[in-house]
């Protein structure tokens, strides 16, 4: 399956949407912020803890799904005695819901500005005990 991916996500982060099924992440950094400018609700998307550029065929992690997606404004402001500096900085909160696990097959696009594409197989795992 196609999938835009969510690059440089913690282990920790990775293991508690494994252990609770759902998990809301506050997205900062611009390529992953672009990923989920281009995905919506109800879209499966990859995550793992490679960063973009290591992502290669076998990499492994996890399928999920989008449950909802909020686009937030952050103000930061410092003052001092004798100055006032007000800044923004964008992000995106988004719930996801855990679908199962994930390798990479092959990378559909790695431009700057642009979302990160894999094609990504499911995988299962089987218990035998």
């Amino acid at each position: 399956m196609e999938c835009v991916a969510l690059t440089g996500i913690s282990r920790q982060v990775i293991r508690e949407l494994l252990a609770n099924g759902i998990r809301t992440l506050e997205i900062r950094s611009p390529n992953n912020f672009i990923a989920l400018l281009q995905s919506g609700p109800g879209d499966v998307i990859f995550l793992t803890e490679a960063s973009g550029p290591d992502v290669v065929t076998g990499t492994g992690g996890m399928l999920a799904r989008i449950r909802e997606i909020q686009m937030v404004t952050h103000k930061v402001v410092q003052a001092g005695a004798d100055f006032y500096e007000e800044r923004e900085a964008q992000a995106s909160r988004v719930q996801l819901a855990m679908v199962g696990h994930g390798r990479v097959r092959g990378a559909k696009g790695f431009k700057l500005g642009s979302p990160t594409v894999l094609e990504v197989d499911a995988v299962c795992y089987y218990d035998a005990g």
